[in-house]
């Protein structure tokens, strides 16, 4: 593939490309539940950042975000990415998230946060595995009903990630120094807190959830595949959804801290499961762990 380079945005015209690719990559019909360009504008030029990645003279995706504020420390929102359906699975969300990290460091600020739906494994590999994102914050039904066709019949449950992007975690990630353990490697020394069940059909479900546990290293199972179930029964999926909800409200609520996304494969079926450890941001931003 062509090299792919990312820019800043500054003309009004490339902004009304971002409504675009927006509309191609969440399936939208109108621009109801897009960013309008003015916005995008205003936001670029008074401390966000919209940046685009080109191959050629072709917009492949952007990211989109803008100065937060928490408790009296700055950070910046990564509010919306997005990549053209025909540049996905080619490092093109990758280049994007490392060039938003470098245009960020320059301001000052060592935090970027931004939410995403738990449930979607594609999207928690890549933040996890890929860029050493952590989470301690879950939020019921965040954006209220949305209309898109990733979130349509959906409840927009979501964490909200923060990546500490001058982090011995996050710089030994990106450079590929580290990995997400397997499954294998955490079992042991990991409770699971989610048990599940496999019916006739091959739809899996939660059995039950344990609520009591006390273990440094909890393992909470979630969806193999979220839109293979929704295509087979939206219920399943949001069941799914509405079971997990006191597992992470419960947990993250007392100290653990959501640091490993892992995939186990078994037999024909996708497994995957969070990995929460109970200790201080601190020794997870040393990148120290407890298991080999």
């Amino acid at each position: 593939m062509e090299e792919v380079r990312v820019i800043p945005l500054k003309d009004v015209s490339q902004y009304k490309e971002v409504v675009e690719i927006t509309m191609e990559a969440w399936g939208l019909s109108d621009y109801y539940e897009t960013v309008p360009p003015h916005l995008l504008k205003a936001a670029a030029d008074n401390g966000g950042v919209v940046l685009a990645a080109y191959r050629g003279s072709e917009m492949a995706g952007f990211v989109f975000g803008f100065l937060g504020m928490e408790e009296g420390r700055l950070y910046h929102y990564s509010h919306q990415l997005a990549v053209r359906t025909k540049y996905r699975g080619r490092g093109v969300a990758l280049k994007l998230k490392l060039a938003q990290r470098d245009y960020v460091l320059k301001q000052g600020l060592d935090l970027i946060m931004w939410t995403y739906d738990p449930h979607m494994g594609r999207n928690a590999r890549f933040n996890f595995a890929k860029l050493g994102v952590i989470a301690r914050r879950f939020y019921e039904n965040y954006y209220g009903i949305l209309t898109d066709e990733l979130n349509r019949g959906m409840p927009t449950d979501r964490f909200k990630v923060e990546w500490w992007i001058k982090s011995a975690r996050v710089l030994n990630r990106i450079r590929g120094l580290t990995k997400a353990p397997s499954y294998d490697e955490v079992k042991d020394a990991a409770r699971e807190v989610v048990k599940t069940r496999l019916n006739n059909a091959g739809i899996r479900s939660v059995a039950r959830v344990n609520l009591r546990a006390e273990d440094e290293l909890l393992l909470v199972e979630v969806p193999g595949d979220l839109e293979d179930l929704k295509s087979k029964s939206l219920r399943a999926a949001i069941d799914w959804k509405l079971r997990l909800r006191p597992v992470f409200k419960h947990y993250l609520s007392r100290g653990y801290v959501v640091v490993e996304f892992i995939t186990l494969r078994e037999g024909g079926e996708r497994r995957n499961f969070y990995l929460l450890w109970r200790t201080p941001l601190t020794r997870v931003l040393r990148d120290e762990r407890l298991w080999k």
